[in-house]
């Protein structure tokens, strides 16, 4: 009997070093030496104990037993610190694990499906207590075994591969099913056979509050399987807003939302609301085995503009631009494909607004296209360039010249960037501009073309004093604080008389931002300098923004200037712009005039001054120079 319980005894010290074993080989190098000291010390009592139990007492391995026992007492000692601090440390991740606000899983792989081992408080809340230890996670919720949006397979198979590769995967997916909602989870692989799962229901970060639209946040997830986005943005959206009051707007934005939800549903795809009063409706790939005939993505356009049209809010309506891309986007290669989506049909977006001349759908409505992808890559192009300081060796001032329109004699000019690059060509500035003001460049260009035509109008204040120099800034200039002190700076330094200098921004800058533009022109105006608007009539609400601020100039767009007095429709606009300057007081200068009939014409309508290749076209600072020493007038034909 003694000798089987010897056996007994001596089988467990062999057993007690193997099941320590695997611990030992995943053991932290702070606690190894210690689980190995004690795995020799249990190991070498098994030799001992079994050596006596056959009656071969053996001396030296009692010293051998001693010496790895005396040497596990001194690691020990020697760590008591760092396992106390692991004790702790266990205690704490206990703690965090009981009382964390996301759920926490502890799976075991049974085949192809997943046992819980242990889960916390938190994931039986979030589960709604459908899962308890020992359960199977597809029999308890069986739509994990079916495809996830926007996983093209089902979440087991993706838990299963995170086991498979040991790496850990992160995993954001709509689940609809027990506990439909949004969901970002995290899989940590710890053996081949043991997985740890935390996760959390995120429905609230990725919602629109206002429209119950998804938030810009749903883009951020794995949104490779898009094929189509449509970029919508609402006209004259802000001006409702600040005529008819932000509740009219929300109801709106409501209402388009509305139009837009119904389509994603119908296209099974997601719209989301991309900010302010920008949308996107993203939609699937076409279903390779589905016998329905694949909508295009124009008809979807045109059906969203119809809809969106047929929007009435307390008497409210509104218009909106859209931009459609599909299919593999070539451009924006340094970007994931779905951003390449994305900025193909912002891009396409920025067109239409561009042609905005009606309501139908060719004036609406564009599509990416080979013509936007040449575009796009020219705008690459042209940033580069515009990058590189050297780009200002090449830039030089055209200067068109104002004149009197009885006597034809010049009474100022307006300076006009022009770039000559050496590689490109003769680049216009109506196609570099844009380009700098979408990178911020225009900034630069703008003190350039500052320094230089102020440098200009001190040589030709010394010919004439009366003459007026004006120069185009950027809208973006006005919201500039340095913009305004570095023009202040830059005058003072010209030594010019200052109210011979102008400032020309367009109607359409006007618009945008009135209030931050209206602070910035007054402060121009207490320098003293000449505030003109260029290209009036081409804007938006033109009369009512001019009333808010008294310019001193307004040059009518040539697009307005009748070319006999048979185009009544012009003639009765000129006329009434030149009451209202009689009436607020402001000079008006004539754009494009070409023919002596037109001159003849805009003067019966009290239109003193003029511009346009009737006078002259844009020349060099030299050629003007001489014709201002010559006290040259431009008469028909000069």
């Amino acid at each position: 009997m003694e000798l089987v319980a010897n056996g007994a005894i001596a089988a467990a010290y062999f057993i007690i070093p193997l099941t320590l074993l695997p611990l030992l080989l995943k053991a932290k190098r702070d606690i190894w030496l210690n689980l190995l000291l004690l795995i020799l010390f249990i190991f070498s009592c098994g030799i001992g104990h079994t050596l006596s139990a056959m009656n071969l007492h053996n001396a030296l391995w009692h010293w051998v037993t001693a010496g790895v026992s005396w040497a596990a007492v001194v690691a020990l000692l020697k760590s008591q610190t760092r396992l106390r601090y692991l004790g702790e440390t266990f205690s704490l991740l206990e703690a965090t694990w009981e009382q964390a606000l996301t759920g926490k899983l502890l799976f075991e792989r049974t085949g192809d499906d997943l046992k819980v081992l242990k889960l916390n408080p938190a994931a039986t809340a979030i589960t709604q207590k459908l899962l308890q230890p020992g359960d199977r996670l597809c029999e308890k919720m069986p739509i994990h075994r079916q495809q996830v949006y926007p996983y093209r397979v089902s979440l087991i198979d993706l838990y299963l591969a995170a086991l498979e590769s040991g790496e850990p995967k992160r995993l954001e997916y709509q689940y609809k099913g027990e506990i439909s909602g949004w969901y970002m989870t995290l899989v940590t692989p710890l053996s081949p056979e043991l997985l740890y799962m935390t996760f959390t229901e995120v429905s609230g970060v990725i919602y629109d509050p206002l429209t119950g639209l998804y938030n810009r946040r749903v883009l951020e997830m794995e949104l490779e399987a898009w094929e189509v986005c449509l970029f919508i943005d609402l006209d004259r959206f802000k001006l409702i807003n600040d005529q008819r009051g932000h509740y009219l707007g929300d109801e709106l934005l409501k209402a388009v939302a509305g139009v837009l939800q119904d389509q994603a549903q119908t296209q099974n795809g997601v719209a989301v609301r991309n900010g302010g009063d920008e949308f996107l409706l993203l939609l699937p790939a076409p279903d390779a085995d589905s016998t329905e005939p694949c909508p295009i993505p124009a008809a979807i356009a045109e059906k969203v503009l119809s809809d969106i049209l047929a929007i009435e809010v307390e008497g409210a309506s509104i218009s909106v631009s859209i931009g459609v891309a599909s299919g593999t986007i070539d451009a924006f290669q340094e970007d994931m494909p779905i951003n390449r989506l994305l900025q193909a049909a912002e891009t396409a977006l920025r067109e239409a607004k561009r042609n905005r001349r009606s309501n139908l759908p060719q004036h609406r409505i564009q599509v990416w296209n080979s013509a936007l992808a040449r575009r796009r890559l020219r705008q690459i192009t042209l940033e580069a360039y515009l990058e590189q300081r050297s780009s200002e060796l090449e830039f030089w001032l055209a200067y068109q010249p104002i004149c009197h329109m009885q006597t034809g004699a010049i009474v100022g000019a307006e300076a006009l960037i022009r770039w000559d690059s050496a590689r490109l060509g003769s680049v216009s500035p109506s196609e570099f501009i844009p380009v700098a003001e979408a990178t911020g460049l225009v900034h630069r260009i703008s003190d350039w073309v500052l320094c230089h035509a102020l440098e200009q109008l001190a040589q030709w204040q010394e010919i004439s004093t009366q003459f007026n120099l004006s120069i185009n800034i950027s809208p973006l200039e006005l919201e500039d604080d340095d913009f305004l002190d570095r023009i202040m700076q830059r005058v003072a330094e010209a030594g010019i008389a200052s109210n011979r200098f102008g400032i020309e921004i367009t109607e359409r800058g006007i618009y945008n931002n009135l209030d931050r533009y209206l602070q910035s022109l007054q402060e121009l105006r207490a320098m003293s300098l000449r505030l003109k608007v260029d290209d009036f009539g081409m804007g938006q609400s033109g009369l009512a923004q001019l009333l808010q601020f008294r310019f001193d100039e307004v040059k009518v767009d040539r697009y307005f200037i009748p070319t006999n007095a048979q185009n009544l429709e012009k003639v009765a606009i000129c006329r009434a712009i030149a009451n209202l300057a009689e009436g607020v007081n402001f000079d008006l200068v004539a754009e494009g005039i070409e023919h002596a009939e037109q001159r003849s014409l805009m003067l019966g309508m009290n239109y003193n001054y003029g511009q346009g290749y009737l006078f002259s076209r844009p020349m060099t600072a030299q050629n003007l120079t001489t014709l201002l020493r010559e006290g040259t007038c431009l008469a028909a034909g000069g």
